[in-house]
């Protein structure tokens, strides 16, 4: 019996346990007669979820604000682990809570997908190809609180429970992005679309029938009714209808809601912004921030239907749900490959004529959803060179596989070799020397391989910037400002040491696309660019162009009107009446052309793209200067110019009319009857010819009454927008006459004009000739070029505080002049001058007293202008600065960052035009943590001060006068947009772009710098910085170099003392006391070194002093990184005494001068300070540094000198005076030479006589054998000889460029 009992027992214990998992692992069949809530859901979920574990897995990818998990479903072979070349697929439903009809047909869908797997063919490709997602519940906590039957809904269930609509809370295109602290799970969300890069998607609502695709918003937000496409509008019109045309109720357009049953929808889609405005959408973020193409569908007019309709709605959207998630595999998909076969994630997919680019994910796998066509396809990485594939043919229903292998940027890649006809016979040479008359070299087959053709903004960037990267040596790309669009107006460099103003090159600048609808002028530059790249090296012309010349080329003034033109032309718009006038203007419907300003204060309003190339222009010292544009054929030059730049202009005119670019006559060349003096047909004419009277001027005449250069206007043809198949050979008939006329550049006079006792280059000095009143200026070198025509001139220099001088000179038609001159000090104005130094010196002295600079600080005029900005909201605030303040202001761009932001800079300076040789520098940076907002605010409250009190505030202007400030308000502008407000710690916004603290980036000759680092160190690579500061925040303390661990700088006194001179002055910093969290309780007078504080690698302030050779000092103005915008102000009261007295510092500089006895300046020399410090003269022999107070030891040496010792005292509060070291030569260096030569000399001696006794000895048999087997040899070697001159080898090596010293001669014709 008892064994029966236990048998019994242990039956039913394993029955027990059968039925427990039977009842974990069952699925209960759908009913189709309840919704779930969270509860029911989670565990429908789950069980799902075990039961078909070999295809699906359960997920949550964040929480709710009620601590709901946010569920979702995978379902894919192989469910836990990610597998390459499988598009990512995903659904999103109950995004408001009250739409809950979504919810449940996703649940559907899972069940659908995982029981019907391996028993219905469709699904299961589906499942075996594609990675499909889906989440039935964004808002779990806004479902909870809706009701069945309720069809209208209400804010409190539709919003989560923070009382945020969660569609409209993500990162709009058009407004700044506010925190998603309150919205954790839009926070989920984007950060699981960044993951993943989603191929497809769709979002299901409720509250009508209809599809609604991209955009959903406009600039303007206008309620409804504006058409928002996007770059895709086609593709995105075609999944739109994929899903309605298999909804029986969604295809026939018609919801007939009851609050509006008259509304209709064509083909039962609609664009999203027509229907109705929507900020923050999450289907506009996907497409342009997710790598997604999503559409959102609105299930029912009942927001939630009861739910006895829920079969029926199934029913309605079972079909479409599948054909819609089949679209995953439209269009082009593949690989992305090294040469030696690793995967590079995050390449760029480009389509050719489509303004939006995919990217590849972890394994190189991309999919770029597109319409059947032929498209051209490039596949780019940074550090690789792009790869086309053109005509690839994309057909429906399938994916094409397009795989990509991409080199890396070693070696530029040849397209083919070149013939030259004619060969340079003579040595090069520029000062008073004949010239041959300038002639061609033919290229038989020119190394070329751009397509002619019309290129997108997106393509010339890519080109542009793939030259600068194959070619480094000899090209910069920069942005001198953006268009009205916020487009790039770039500019190629081209020239050896690209980017830096080298003694004796002249600069040259071209202008394309100035009328959007020109767009012959935009395509020749850019072959031009290509030409002049790939050629260098290899045509001769070419090659000393490039070695002796400046050469910057705009291809694009007006991209937007070239967009404009190029859509019309492309997509074949029917337009009535006169078709040349679309894209002409630019996107304020302003003729850039008329815009320039004819008077000092213009009564028209500036556009955008035109102070641009004004400011861009002003910048350089443009010798000449070209616009390429269509629509006519000749030479056109300014209408109100004097006689001797009249002959000039006909002269370089006439070289390019009777080129071979203008000899086939056509009926839009420049009439003789509207010539301006001209002798011949198609020779120049007056631009006035062309301009209609405007508000403003033309660019050319603009230029020509305020800067430097001669400007022309070269037209091309006759048409606008010529045929494609055109452009090649507008381009060989024009490319050698524009090399030409950058030739003619070098064919005028040219000088030096320096001071005549140190032998410096003068900056902005004035030339010009007699009866001309047309200035030149010399470059900040002393350098000027002069173009005149063949003549006798007299020609006059002058500068401020300088005697003039003047010269007399013939100019012939092949000669370069050259002629200096010597300015000599003006004894009266040289008086006053130091007059004016001694009463400058004075107040900076006073300033420095205590007290008095409190006073003067609280004696300025306040700006106010404190309040957090976005970066667009900064960069209009800084252009508002510089048009108000032109006399003291210079805007410029030092370049971009990852998202393509202008990393600005303003320059502060009463002599922006003069630099003067005295003057210092001083450096204020901010924004290199993103989130260190403060800091930019800080700046721009600085500068305005500055600028406001310019002119009314006598010490202000003295100042400004004799100072050169730099304020750098935001290096990190990508990083600053996603911090945000209140954040007191290091979070979002810190790194870059590319998640890369910029301040580890700082490493010398780091290739792989990001763009933010490059373009601060370019400019502290440019030097003359007396001293920076940096502002940051999180803390309250100031440090200074080293960062690094272990190390102490050799000037550590004194950068201790810059640091404490912040802190100092600064009301609560020197006093160390203030407790902010990971900071010691006390830090003895607000100052701490660098790597005590934090210490790491790649630190800015590090290059600055190893690079730049300037202290930088970081002072973190405050315990948040981000505090409220409510203490702003006090931040500024806090922190201004302390900005004007680093200003200050730099005037309390030590300056000097090394000379020869005979007074010359001795460059290069070392001025050793303290033992350890070394400091360099310029090539002037001048030298700065800045000191502590104390007495320090200087220690002069030159090469050839004795050196030299000399004690300064440097005072808190007192200015040094400039010192000057005179140096005796020293004759050791002599003695010691002969003594070495004279040891030489009797070392060969002694030598040759052992070699001739050795000779003589008995060995001599054999040496005289082995000379008898060498001549027998001597034939054999011979042939050997003749046969390697054969070698093909031999001619893989082209002989060596001329250097860029070597002077520019013309060729033979």
């Amino acid at each position: 019996m008892c064994i029966l009992l236990l048998i019994l027992q242990h039956i039913l214990i394993i029955a027990s346990h059968q039925t427990h998992g039977l009842k974990n692992n069952a699925v209960i069949t759908e009913t189709y007669a309840a919704y779930y809530d969270y509860v029911h859901l989670t565990d429908r979920l789950h069980s799902l979820s075990q039961k078909y574990a070999h295809i699906c897995s359960l997920s949550s990818i964040g929480q709710s604000v009620e601590g709901r998990e946010l569920w979702v479903m995978r379902v894919t072979t192989d469910p836990r682990a990610d597998v390459p070349g499988k598009p990512r697929f995903k659904y999103v439903g109950n995004i408001h809570g009250d739409e809950t009809l979504s919810r449940q047909m996703l649940v559907y869908l899972i069940e659908h997908l995982l029981t019907r797997y391996d028993r219905d063919a469709r699904v299961t490709e589906l499942v075996n190809r594609t990675d499909i997602y889906i989440m039935p519940s964004m808002n779990p906590d806004g479902f909870e609180r809706a009701e069945e039957g309720d069809c209208i809904g209400s804010s409190e269930s539709r919003e989560n429970a923070n009382h945020y609509d969660l569609n409209r809370s993500f990162p709009d295109q058009f407004e700044s992005f506010g925190t998603t602290d309150d919205i954790p799970e839009v926070a989920a969300v984007m950060k699981w679309i960044l993951a993943k890069k989603f191929v497809l998607s769709g979002s299901l609502h409720g509250g009508s029938v209809v599809a609604s695709y991209p955009f959903d918003d406009t600039s303007s937000h206008k309620i409804s009714g504006l058409y928002s496409p996007t770059a895709d509008d086609a593709l995105f019109r075609h999944l739109a209808q994929t899903y309605a045309e298999n909804h029986p109720v969604m295809k026939m357009g018609e919801p007939q809601c009851p609050d509006d049953p008259n509304q209709m929808f064509i083909d039962g889609i609609t664009n999203g912004a027509e229907w109705y405005d929507v900020q923050g959408g999450m289907q506009d973020y996907n497409y342009l921030k997710g790598n997604c193409f999503e559409v959102t569908f609105e299930l029912s007019c009942c927001k939630y239907p009861p739910a006895s309709q829920l079969y029926i709605e199934w029913a309605n959207n079972r079909k479409a749900l599948l054909r819609y998630l089949q679209k995953a595999h439209i269009g082009v998909r593949g690989f992305v490959m090294t040469t030696s076969g690793l995967a590079l994630p995050d390449a760029t997919i480009t389509v050719s004529g489509i303004d939006h680019n995919v990217t590849t994910w972890t394994f190189g796998d991309y999919y770029r959803l597109l319409l059947p066509g032929i498209y051209n396809i490039t596949a780019s990485s940074a550090g690789y060179l792009p790869n086309m594939v053109k005509n690839v043919l994309v057909i429906k229903s399938k994916a094409t596989v397009l795989n990509f292998t991409l080199d890396e940027l070693v070696e530029e890649i040849l397209v083919s070799d070149y013939v030259l006809t004619e060969e340079p016979t003579e040595e090069p040479t520029i000062t008073n020397q004949v010239l041959n008359p300038p002639g061609p070299s033919i290229l038989k087959s020119p190394i070329q391989s751009l397509d002619f053709r019309y290129h997108s903004n997106d393509e010339m960037e890519m080109v542009l910037q793939l030259f600068t990267a194959v070619h480094p040596s000899i090209t910069y790309l920069y942005s001198a400002g953006r268009s009205v669009q916020g487009r790039n107006l770039y500019v190629m460099e081209i020239s050896t040491n690209p980017g830096v103003n080298r003694q004796g090159k002249p600069e040259v600048m071209f202008v394309g696309n100035m009328h959007g609808n020109e767009v012959i002028g935009r395509e020749i530059l850019l072959n031009l660019i290509e030409y002049m790249c790939r050629n260098y090296g290899k045509d001769p012309l070419v090659t000393r162009l490039v070695n002796s010349t400046r050469i910057h080329i705009m291809p694009s003034m007006n991209p937007d009107g070239y967009e404009l033109a190029l859509k019309t032309q492309n997509e074949h718009v029917k337009v009535s009446g006169d078709l040349s006038f679309i894209g002409h203007s630019n996107s304020h419907r302003v003729d850039l052309n008329k815009n320039f300003p004819d008077r000092p204060k213009p009564s028209n309003v500036i556009q955008p793209e035109t102070q641009a190339v004004m400011n861009w222009i002003k910048s350089h010292f443009f010798v000449l200067s070209a616009s390429i544009r269509g629509g006519f054929r000749g030479v056109v030059y300014p209408h109100s110019i004097d006689s001797f730049d009249e002959n000039v202009l006909k002269s370089v005119a006439a070289h390019y009319t009777q080129s071979q670019a203008l000899q086939e006559p056509q009926d839009c060349d420049v009439p003789k009857t509207r010539e301006k003096k001209a002798s011949k047909h198609r020779g120049p004419s007056a631009s006035a010819v062309f301009s209609k009277l405007d508000t403003g001027t033309d660019m050319l005449t603009w230029a020509y009454s305020n800067t430097d250069t001669l400007a022309v206007d070269i037209g091309l043809s006759c048409d606008l927008l010529p045929p494609e198949e055109s452009l090649s050979q507008y381009w060989m008939l024009n490319h050698r006459a524009i090399l030409q006329f950058i030739q003619q550049v070098h064919l005028f006079v040219r000088g030096m004009v320096t001071d005549a006792h140190t032998g410096k280059g003068i900056a902005n000095a004035t030339v010009m000739v007699e009866e001309s009143r047309h200035q030149v200026h010399t470059s900040s070198t002393g350098q000027y070029w002069r173009p005149l025509a063949p003549g006798s001139y007299h020609i006059i220099a002058s500068a401020p505080g300088y005697t003039t001088m003047s010269a007399s000179v013939r100019l012939l038609e092949t000669r370069v002049e050259q002629v200096d001159f010597k300015l000599t000090w003006d004894n009266s104005q040289q008086s006053f001058a130091q007059e004016q130094q001694k009463e400058f010196e004075k107040l900076v002295e006073g300033l420095l007293t205590a007290g008095q600079l409190e006073e003067f600080v609280r004696s300025l005029l306040p700006a106010q202008t404190l309040e957090y900005r976005n970066y667009r909201e900064h960069a209009e605030f800084l252009r508002g600065l510089a048009f108000s303040f032109p006399r003291i202001t210079r805007l410029y761009s030092l370049g971009q960052s990852v998202e393509f932001r202008t990393i600005w800079a303003l320059e502060i300076s009463g002599n922006l035009d003069m630099p003067q040789p005295a003057e210092p520098k001083i450096r204020f940076v901010a924004g290199v943590h993103g989130d260190a907002a403060a800091g930019p605010e800080l700046l721009l409250e600085f500068a305005s001060v500055l600028c406001l009190n310019y002119g009314r505030n006598p010490t202000i202007t003295k100042l400004i006068d004799k100072t050169r400030i730099l304020i750098l308000p935001c290096v990190n502008p990508d990083g600053r947009e996603q911090a945000q407000e209140g954040q007191c710690s290091f979070d979002m916004g810190v790194t870059n772009a590319h998640a890369t603290d910029l301040d580890t980036d700082f490493i010398y000759g780091n290739m792989s710098a990001q763009p933010e680092t490059r373009a601060v160190m370019n400019l502290i690579n440019g030097g003359g910085f007396s001293l920076s500061v940096v502002l940051e925040g999180g803390f309250l303390l100031a440090t200074y170099p080293y960062d690094r661990p272990n190390q102490h700088a050799q000037n550590e006194e004194t950068l201790r003392y810059l640091a404490s001179l912040y802190a100092n002055s600064h009301p609560l910093m020197h006093l160390g006391d203030v407790v902010c969290a990971g900071v010691p309780d006390e830090i003895q007078g607000g100052v701490m070194q660098g790597a005590e504080f934090n210490a790491h690698t790649g630190s800015m302030k590090d290059f600055s002093l190893d690079v730049g050779v300037c202290p930088e000092i970081t002072v973190y103005t405050g315990c948040c990184m981000f505090p409220p915008e409510s203490q702003l102000f006090s931040l500024w009261m806090e922190n201004r005494k302390p900005l004007f007295r680093m200003l200050l510092e730099v005037h309390r500089r030590l300056t000097g001068v090394v000379r020869d006895g005979k007074g010359r300046p001795v460059a290069d020399a070392v001025v050793v300070v303290n033992g350890s410090v070394n400091v360099h003269t310029d090539s002037e022999g001048y030298f700065t540094t800045l000191l502590a107070p104390g007495t320090h030891q200087l220690m002069v040496q030159a090469h050839g000198y004795h050196q030299k010792l000399q004690q300064v005292n440097m005072s808190s509060d007192r200015l040094t005076s400039p010192i000057a070291i005179d140096f005796t030569a020293d004759k050791r260096p002599l003695g010691q030479g002969v003594f070495v030569i004279a040891s030489a000399c009797l070392l060969s001696v002694l030598f040759c006589a052992v070699f001739i006794w050795h000779i003589r000895s008995a060995k001599f048999s054999r040496i005289r054998d082995s000379l008898r087997w060498c001549r027998s040899d001597r034939e054999s070697l011979r042939m050997e000889a003749m046969a390697s001159e054969k070698s093909p080898l031999r001619h893989e090596f082209l002989e060596d460029s001329e250097s860029e010293d070597d002077p520019f001669f013309v060729e033979r014709r």
